[in-house]
């Protein structure tokens, strides 16, 4: 895999165990083997991303690609058996896992309506889930109320009411278009409709 791959650089060390494989430092990179990924090179501030997820003993597990460069020309990403991690220099490099990555993947990566992920995934504050936010918007998840997406005006006017620590709870549908080119997203507990004619408003249940 070196061989094939010389931009990481001179042997550093020999191979060492890591959490089910094994791992070789490189001037530029890390190249990791298991028996399920084959060796893969992960290096710049992708790896740094990967170590900081505690690398293959960590929720994205093994490298199963090379670093590759986006249809864009934007960005750089490593797929993982886990998990993803993308890399723009507006954004920095940010994994991407679970069923956020799920729905994003459904959505068109990063070349659907959320861009490239801005931020590590975090847990909500008071509620059981996930949020991560990306370059247009942000995707929630928790068990009940699955994974959607809120974005553009929409999600403006959801922070102004206080994100899901607010009435509205969390979104329970991605951005559904409407006529006259406007849109909407269902809440726990309401609606935020937006319209290029009248910009963003938000009705209650009930």
């Amino acid at each position: 895999v070196a061989n094939g791959n010389n931009w990481i650089g001179d042997c550093l060390t020999g191979e060492y165990s890591v959490p089910g494989g094994v791992a070789q430092d490189f001037r530029f990179g890390r190249i990791f083997f298991s028996q399920g990924s084959g060796a893969q090179p992960v290096a710049g501030r992708i790896g740094g991303a990967y170590q900081g997820a505690n690398g293959p003993g960590g929720a994205l597990g093994f490298p199963t690609t090379p670093e590759n460069g986006t249809p864009d020309g934007r960005g750089r990403f490593n797929h993982f058996q886990k998990g993803s991690i993308y890399w723009t220099p507006q954004t920095g490099a940010h994994a991407v896992s679970g069923p956020i990555r799920d729905e994003w993947v459904k959505q068109g990566y990063e070349t659907g309506p959320l861009g490239y992920p801005r931020a590590d995934q975090k847990k909500l504050q008071g509620k059981d889930g996930l949020v991560q936010d990306f370059e247009i918007g942000s995707m929630y998840w928790s068990e009940p109320t699955g994974t959607h997406s809120v974005q553009g005006l929409i999600i403006k006017k959801y922070g102004e009411l206080g994100w899901e620590g607010g009435w509205l709870g969390l979104p329970l549908t991605n951005e559904i278009g409407i006529r006259d080119f406007g849109a909407f997203n269902r809440f726990q507990g309401g609606n935020i409709y937006w319209s290029p004619a009248s910009g963003a408003w938000s009705v209650k249940n009930g």
